[in-house]
């Protein structure tokens, strides 16, 4: 049932308001930059981008003091080159697959990375580049990326595996810069590496961004040059709404507007050679001309304005072609070998494709993303420290789910509430509001309440991930809880407000037309936008449901001393949120939850919408924590957990449920597992009514 007229498009409502806020965080930024006319002003802002990129990566991928466990796995020899495939290992034992492009000849030769894109070393845009530079008196290592194919696929989906990263801070960029890091440990342990002028950095799509993160994190890096990935969050993801994967969303990185045009930017007074094909259907030519004209003047500033270059291929798509890579060499001549010497004149059809079994290097897959994030999330487990105090641990987690939420006490008061002309149906009346926190935020509910009654009454405030409407419908169990049909009311008989919160029902964001792609889809890309805003969805979520809970509390006909917040799946996520930061409900009672954030380490793949995303959240707290510190502080707020979810919305068994509840079942709070639906909404009216 909806609430919201077709003027208000509340299915872009999502949407608009994340767009908003990243231009609101661009603008600032773009000021900022402005008032740099000199060294040492960009000296102070490059500081502190860099401090911001580097926050969002656990400190292990900054050490580089571990064992390779290098090994050669395979020799193949050709006319022009030899290709050696090799393993080493990058974080924690996993094991990368590497393909080293080796010129004939005695070397030592210089090394170049050239991190692949999200397929596989064995395309055509990555052994041409690598073929290319071997060629030309180059070392090339190419190396499968975590998560997308080729060896070491399983276990490693970027999308999914890598966005749980965002749980325990090994979100997906993670691991790709790991592995690009490690190529040069790797390398620099070789015999035939030239190591004295520092190595280069190359790749296309993916493994350009790759190839510009690792230059802004490595001073090993002294020349990078990323291809076909470059355009401005607003091109790409505001206005056509392209998922890219989520390496590209590092939190809190939008917040501080940062964007695309920055990290080159920071990359200086670092040589660099910007590429692009012309005809490239996602990454159009005209914003990565549009960056690098932005990003000279700060190469300018450095007084390094050939250290910026820009080559743009007329007859080329989304690729790395011979053409290109002989741009790329030309440059590595002059800056890595201080040569003028220019690349060989060779053009596509000079480089035959190597056959898929000879670039194999049969990596163990032991060690994946999955059971990387699953062992970081025991460890952080095993080693949170709370405070000791009751009422501090309590303010402990409130305070640090008011930061990783990105909730503000000002954004959860109302501006007005738009009430229609109820409907009376036989003794109840059945009521539409929209509640608005601004002309642009809208937060619809149907509101159902006896019509007799003049007294105060209890409420009951509920967030349902199936929308507002389907408690109600058809004698739903919200509709028996109000006593629907029963002539006379009862004294603790609540009126109910049932809200639709951001993403949700008729908020629930409308497909973009890329999402035609298998791997595009509206929620991903508003999820990773979100997360880089440092206000994850969830957060959006939440604060919808603290501006209905205020609306509700100074309704006349409600007793404010006696409001309940209930939800169901996703929505429930949100009402123990609503009860833990506004210190105002009696009860919370939460159906069909997620257990607790840890499970979706536990299990792979996870069934939950990645709108239940929140970042960092496994660093201070879980579920459970919140149910324990609400179950035992001053608002005295009864705590009822009826059904929780695993990672792959299964039931799971009472006995897990006591387990995982534990400290919170001692201090009063009720849970039970492995229910029916009858069964489950049977216990929620119960709860409502018990006191």
């Amino acid at each position: 049932m909806k609430v919201l007229t077709n003027k208000n498009l509340p299915e872009y409502q999502l949407y608009n308001e994340i767009a908003q806020l990243c231009l609101n965080a661009f603008n600032d930024t773009w000021e900022a930059k402005n008032k740099v006319d000199f060294i040492e002003k960009w000296g102070l802002l490059k500081e502190k981008y860099l401090s911001i990129i580097k926050s969002a990566f656990p400190e292990i991928l900054f050490n580089r003091k571990r064992d390779l466990n290098g090994r050669t796995v395979s020799i193949h020899e050709f006319e022009d080159y030899k290709i050696e495939n090799v393993i080493f290992e990058s974080l924690q034992g996993w094991e990368v697959n590497g393909s080293l492009y080796i010129p004939k000849g005695k070397g030592p030769y210089p090394g170049v990375i050239c991190p692949t894109g999200h397929s596989s070393k064995i395309g055509r845009s990555y052994q041409i580049p690598a073929q290319t530079f071997a060629r030309n008196g180059y070392i090339a290592i190419s190396f499968d990326p975590p998560g997308c194919a080729g060896e070491i696929k399983h276990m490693n989906d970027h999308f999914t595996n890598g966005v749980v990263g965002y749980l325990t801070g090994f979100w997906s960029q993670t691991h790709f810069i790991a592995d690009a890091l490690s190529a040069i440990d790797y390398l620099e342990t070789r015999q035939d590496i030239d190591k004295n002028p520092g190595f280069a950095m190359t790749g296309v799509s993916g493994g350009g961004i790759t190839t510009i993160f690792s230059s802004l994190l490595d001073n090993r890096i002294k020349f990078c040059a990323p291809v076909c990935c470059l355009s401005s969050h607003k091109d790409i993801h505001l206005r056509d709404l392209y998922t890219s994967c989520p390496e590209q969303f590092g939190y809190g990185y939008i917040a501080a507007g940062i964007d695309y045009v920055d990290y080159i930017s920071l990359v200086s007074p670092k040589p660099c050679l910007l590429i692009a094909g012309k005809l490239d259907e996602v990454f159009g030519y005209e914003s990565t001309t549009e960056i690098y004209k932005e990003a000279k003047k700060i190469y300018n500033l450095m007084n390094a304005k050939d250290s910026l270059g820009l080559f743009v291929d007329e007859n080329a798509g989304h690729e790395y072609n011979v053409k290109m890579a002989g741009a790329v060499v030309n440059w590595m001549n002059k800056i890595i070998k201080n040569t003028e010497v220019p690349a060989l004149m060779l053009e596509d059809k000079d480089v035959e494709s190597v056959s898929p079994d000879l670039l194999k290097c049969y990596p163990s897959n032991k060690v994946n993303m999955f059971t990387i994030n699953r062992d970081e999330a025991e460890k952080l487990d095993r080693e949170r420290v709370f405070p000791e105090n009751f009422n501090e641990k309590y303010h402990y987690i409130k305070d640090r789910s008011c930061e990783i939420l990105g909730i503000k006490d000002s954004d959860t008061i109302p501006s007005v509430a738009i009430e229609e002309e109820p409907d009376l149906r036989w003794v109840h009346y059945l009521q539409k509001i929209d509640i608005k926190l601004s002309d642009k935020i809208n937060i619809p509910g149907l509101l159902l309440r006896r019509a007799n009654s003049t007294a105060k009454r209890p409420a009951l405030l509920f967030i349902d991930e199936k929308g507002k409407w389907e408690g109600f419908k058809q004698q739903g169990f919200l509709t028996r809880t109000a006593r629907f049909l029963e002539r006379e009311g009862i004294e603790k008989e609540p009126t109910i407000l049932s809200v639709d919160v951001s993403g949700i029902g008729e908020l629930s964001p409308q497909p973009a037309s890329y999402d035609l792609a298998g791997w595009n889809d509206i929620e991903r890309i508003l999820t990773y936008l979100s997360i880089s805003l440092g206000k994850p969805i969830m957060g959006f979520m939440v604060r919808d449901a603290l501006a209905a809970l205020n609306y509700l509390e100074n309704r006349p006909d409600v007793d404010k001393s006696q409001i309940i917040v209930g939800g169901r799946g996703i929505g429930a996520i949100a009402a123990l949120y609503t009860a833990l930061i506004s210190q105002k409900c009696v009860k919370v009672i939460c159906m069909d939850m997620l257990s607790h954030y840890g499970s979706i380490t536990e299990v792979f793949p996870f069934a939950w919408k990645q709108t239940v995303i929140i970042p960092n959240i496994l660093k201070y707290y879980d579920l459970p924590d919140i149910a324990d510190v609400l179950s035992k502080n001053s608002t005295n707020c009864k705590v009822t957990i009826l059904n929780p979810k695993d990672a792959q919305k299964n039931n799971i068994s009472e006995k897990l449920v006591h387990d995982i509840y534990k400290k919170a079942l001692e201090k009063g709070a009720i849970a039970h597992g492995d229910l029916s639906i009858g069964e489950e909404e049977n216990l929620f009216i119960k709860s409502v009514y018990d006191y």
